[in-house]
């Protein structure tokens, strides 16, 4: 069974039009022959057990729901609440690459458990796009439903079409039929980092750092996005509002937006620009690029680390556990207390060890159970990257200063 549900994927690029008999959601489907149902608002079930043995099969298929933000984040969502809580799966999933159904991003993930002792499979198909998702679950515990399951999932199609932009999915209409995008193929973009002086404060002496990010189409935010810029665009941003318009103006760039106003940057060369002629005060830098950049070193939030310090209130409540990350220079990282709170709502499923990656000014951290959590990333100002002895990152919009080699990992 395990081998034919791994050539599942591939069916739906099998598939040719035909005439759908239900639709719930944004998804149209046939329903298993011989299968009962049970209707609730937010998800239709169907299943089939047979009594004298305890072999069963059941489909689950919810009713569409807002979206997290990625197709990533709503597989993660999916798996979490709809799969791992209701039926006490602890697995991670086993995933498909990420393809494209008509223009909806989708992700098929997979894994085994034990239900009242007898192996049983778990499947989960999400569906993104248009800011909103839409999961289907299987559940079954014998190879004598396979042919069921097999139908069924090759005959999921989406009732309509939508075109793809990066890793989200905007209304189309029409019936163009698009490929999936990679992610590190997505825009790249201009970053901008000015230690400016803080007008909240009213005076020149508290500084912070503000950022202009600038894409080659002609649009400009005044900050970073949370997730860095991996895989996302204007459109597909959640932060369209936000966007304002650039007018190059050869010496001069104009940055209007009708929400927030106008500001111009002069330039100075080719990676220096003011925000006032002549300023000497309020210089933006170019951030440099940092793709494929991989370094080594322990880095943390906290001040006092930097200062050679430890957290006192930390080392009471957990000895074990610190705001510090290390990252090595083979891909690797470690993080013993990071939980990056703004983005994973306080979870600290990236407490551990994995990898990383660092793509369009994101960091992406893959942990050991499959999870991955993607933040903003860049170096402060025009800092080189590479530099061994470099000061710090900024990451997840917030600065990460270079610790000493004195911290070692605890484990």
């Amino acid at each position: 069974m395990k081998k034919s549900f791994l050539g599942l994927f591939f069916l739906f690029f099998a598939l040719k039009a035909s005439a759908q008999k239900d639709k719930f959601g944004i998804v149209n489907y046939t329903a298993p022959a011989a299968y009962e149902l049970l209707k609730q608002d937010n998800v239709l079930t169907y299943y089939k057990e047979d009594k004298s043995t305890g072999a069963y099969c059941n489909f689950f298929i919810y009713n569409t729901m807002p979206g997290h933000g990625s197709t990533s984040n709503d597989f993660e969502y999916a798996w979490t609440n709809l799969v791992q809580k209701p039926f006490k799966v602890a697995g991670a999933a086993n995933k498909q690459p990420m393809a494209v159904l008509k223009g909806w991003q989708f992700l098929i993930g997979t894994t085994k458990y034990a239900d009242n002792g007898i192996a049983t499979l778990a499947m989960l198909i999400t569906f993104s796009g248009e800011n909103k998702m839409q999961g289907v679950c299987v559940l079954s515990n014998s190879d004598k439903f396979k042919a069921d399951v097999e139908s069924f999932i090759a005959s999921v199609d989406m009732v309509r079409e939508v075109t793809t932009i990066g890793d989200k999915s905007i209304s189309n209409g029409s019936n163009k039929t698009n490929s999936p995008t990679s992610l590190s193929g997505n825009i790249k973009y201009e970053v901008w980092e000015c230690n400016c002086p803080n007008l909240a404060t009213n005076t020149l002496i508290t500084t912070k750092l503000n950022t202009i990010v600038i894409s080659p189409n002609g649009k400009y935010l005044t900050y970073m996005p949370e997730n860095g810029l991996n895989g996302i665009t204007p459109q597909n941003s959640n932060e369209t509002g936000s966007w304002g318009n650039v007018i190059d103006k050869g010496n001069v760039l104009s940055l209007v937006n009708d929400k927030y106003g106008k500001m111009e940057l002069y330039k100075i060369d080719a990676n220096t620009r003011s925000r006032y002629p002549n300023s000497k005060s309020s210089i933006y830098k170019k951030v440099k690029a940092v793709d494929g950049l991989r370094f080594e070193g322990a880095y943390s939030p906290e001040l006092s680390y930097y200062n050679g310090k430890t957290d006192i209130i930390s080392r009471q409540i957990d000895p074990n556990k610190r705001p510090i990350i290390f990252f090595k220079k083979d891909g690797t990282y470690i993080n013993e207390g990071i939980t990056f709170s703004n983005i994973t709502r306080g979870d600290d499923f990236a407490i551990g060890k994995g990898t990383y990656e660092i793509v369009n000014y994101s960091l992406i951290l893959a942990t050991q159970s499959g999870k991955k959590l993607q933040v903003a990333f860049t170096p402060v100002l025009d800092a080189n990257p590479i530099n061994a002895d470099n000061g710090g990152f900024i990451i997840n919009n917030t600065l990460f200063w270079r610790l000493n080699k004195t911290f070692v990992p605890h484990h």
